[in-house]
């Protein structure tokens, strides 16, 4: 047996997380270059294999999809601890060969409430930044005030004396965020129940109703833990306006380290000294080259016919962010399945037509041109659904794409 063939035996021979933790070595340089100066590509390296330990699953989901969240992971300069961020699960249906239908794991980058606080106050802008809940009793007895105009002001007086009947969930009425920037300015978001509420009805456990209109039994944190889930939601929408460490530009590398340095001290968290890592010539035989590389600029995704790189500039904060509620509050993430496409209900909205020939599209999709005229379609009508559905769409589509690269025709 030739050495070449030696090395590819034993390469096949390694244990999962032994195979992963090499293609993340291998990708040390590429990892490197997308993270803040105060996080090294081997800490990040050993996060995801710790996560990989106390997850095993993620072994054997699409190993292209893990490396991407990887580096979406690093270009936000989070690490996927469960706290900061997460690698989730997704199980996604696709037609075989034989036209049937067969489920494959992909993973998906979450970025937590905590991450989200980090950044915000890594970039030196905010002073602080808080929520609250407002309840009906407060409303009726006028201690909540908010106003829209120029400066828009917020003022709550929290009502200490409300009975149990008066602060239970159904008698919230609206959530609110309010950050005070450095120049003394202030930042505010309000979601109405009407809007938290449509959120809750995007996710794939706490709806109350199906897509069709059908009424389905809610379960996990927005049954059980409906204001924190209240807090997160109007959080989340509000750092999509509000600046981040990764929004500055400016002697980042002088900058940058001083603000995480002084967040890591109030978040009593100790930094790392930066470690080098193996040169790409001392890995020898152990390269593995069935993942394509990435320049750490921007979320990318190949092209499995051109080899094209594909930009996504979707933001961080643009993903399933149901799953990233539910582990925000200690709770599993439900699976997100792929259902095979039926007939469309009769009472189906524009929105929902939509969203179900995209869906056809992709899965009727016989070649990567076709696809990708499917997705550009869909990425000029995507800013008007829900983060949780965005990230469904992506998955569907990677999935897909990765059927096609295959030689796959279902």
């Amino acid at each position: 047996m030739s050495n070449q063939s030696t090395a590819l035996a034993e390469r096949r021979a390694m244990p999962p997380i032994v195979k992963l933790s090499t293609q993340l070595e291998q990708r040390g340089e590429e990892f490197a270059k997308a993270l803040p100066s105060h996080i090294s590509a081997e800490k990040l390296q050993r996060t995801v294999i710790t996560a990989a330990q106390n997850n095993p699953e993620l072994l054997t989901a699409d190993r292209q999809s893990l490396i991407t969240s990887c580096m979406k992971a690093a270009q936000d300069g989070l690490l996927p601890d469960g706290r900061e961020a997460a690698l989730v699960i997704f199980i996604n249906s696709k037609k075989n060969d034989q036209n049937q239908w067969e489920k494959i794991k992909t993973v998906a980058y979450m970025p937590m409430v905590y991450g989200l606080r980090k950044k915000i106050v890594q970039s030196g802008e905010i002073v602080s930044l808080q929520t609250g809940l407002v309840y009906r009793a407060e409303m009726d007895a006028n201690l909540f005030l908010y106003e829209i105009g120029m400066d828009p002001p917020i003022r709550h007086r929290p009502k200490l004396d409300m009975t149990a009947e008066e602060s239970t969930d159904d008698n919230i009425v609206a959530a609110y965020s309010i950050a005070r920037m450095k120049d003394g300015s202030w930042s505010v978001e309000v979601m109405r129940r009407v809007e938290i509420d449509k959120v809750r009805q995007a996710s794939q456990t706490g709806a109350t109703r199906d897509r069709f209109g059908k009424e389905r039994q809610a379960k996990g944190p927005w049954v059980d833990w409906f204001g924190e889930m209240a807090r997160k939601t109007v959080m989340r929408r509000h750092s999509k306006t509000l600046p981040m460490s990764g929004d500055l530009f400016t002697d980042v590398e002088g900058r940058e380290h001083e603000a995480a340095v002084s967040t890591m001290a109030a978040l009593a968290v100790e930094p790392e000294a930066p470690k080098s890592l193996p040169a790409k010539e001392d890995l020898g035989d152990y390269l593995d080259d069935s993942i394509p590389a990435f320049d750490g600029s921007d979320d990318q995704q190949i092209d499995p016919d051109t080899g094209e790189v594909q930009t996504d500039s979707r933001g961080m904060t643009d993903v399933d962010e149901e799953t990233a509620r539910q582990l925000d509050a200690g709770g599993p993430a439900a699976d997100s399945e792929g259902e095979e496409q039926g007939e469309a209900a009769p009472d189906m909205s524009p929105a929902e037509a939509f969203l179900d020939k995209t869906r056809s599209g992709i899965a009727a999709a016989k070649n990567a041109r076709y696809l990708k005229a499917v997705e550009e379609d869909w990425l000029k009508n995507a800013a008007a659904y829900d983060d949780e559905i965005v990230a469904g769409i992506d998955a569907e589509l990677t999935a897909r794409r990765k059927t096609l690269a295959e030689g796959g025709k279902g």
